[in-house]
């Protein structure tokens, strides 16, 4: 098991997620938007918001990571279980 591998393990999951709340493809949407494309775009784009705002994050601790991937984890959470639940 390797730090780099399990890392996209997470972001294949997150990719399952979002195609599952929003297309259910990586292919084509009803529109012809390249779900896949359109979905590394918004992350870019989110990327490079985050380096406007904290900067390149360069040398930070693999435990600095793990802390923000829960502390995203946990908003997730939080937004399904206000929608579910409230």
């Amino acid at each position: 098991m390797s730090y780099g591998n399990e890392l996209i393990q997470v972001a294949a999951v997150a990719l399952a997620a979002w195609q599952d709340k929003y297309s259910g493809s990586t292919k084509l949407d009803t529109t012809g938007t390249n779900i896949l494309a359109e979905l590394i775009h918004r992350v870019v784009i989110e990327r490079e918001l985050q380096e406007e705002k904290w900067g390149t994050r360069r040398g930070v601790l693999p435990a600095q990571w793990l802390a923000i991937l829960v502390e995203e984890v946990g908003e997730v959470a939080r937004a399904i279980l206000e929608k579910d639940f409230t």
